[in-house]
């Protein structure tokens, strides 16, 4: 076995997902209102902000770095973020009523999943989908 082979017993996990933004605070808003995400810090000012879904221990945790020059992005469905719900109709009801653009109502996927998928403030797509 090679020096860079992956152990099969070795524990391998998401640690966070490092983002970009012009607005950081208003990104961890978006994601606070919206999603029920914990803002956990700010590091080094309204430069860097970790946005924290789940407990401590267990979260997966998003970090959005300021970049002065960044540009919106410019995604479809199934480029970005997905988050699992119970029910993706009442999911789409909760967020329709908090005023936000939905881009298509809840649809059925071939491989048993229902969702729909909205932008936050700086484009990235966010999935929402629901095991069927």
């Amino acid at each position: 076995m090679s020096d860079n082979a992956i152990k099969k017993d070795s524990v391998r996990f998401l640690a966070c997902i490092n983002i970009v933004s012009s607005n950081p605070k208003r990104l961890a808003d978006f994601y606070k209102n919206v999603l029920g995400a914990d803002i956990c810090e700010e590091h080094g000012g309204p430069h860097r902000i970790e946005i924290r879904f789940g407990d401590k221990s267990t979260s997966t945790c998003i970090v959005v770095n300021y970049q002065k020059d960044f540009v919106l992005q410019n995604l479809n469905a199934c480029h970005g973020f997905e988050f699992r719900v119970a029910d993706a109709d009442s999911e789409y009801e909760r967020i329709r009523n908090l005023g936000i653009e939905l881009k298509e109502v809840p649809k059925n996927l071939p491989w048993g999943y229902r969702f729909f998928y909205i932008e936050d403030p700086d484009g990235n797509g966010v999935d929402i989908v629901a095991q069927l």
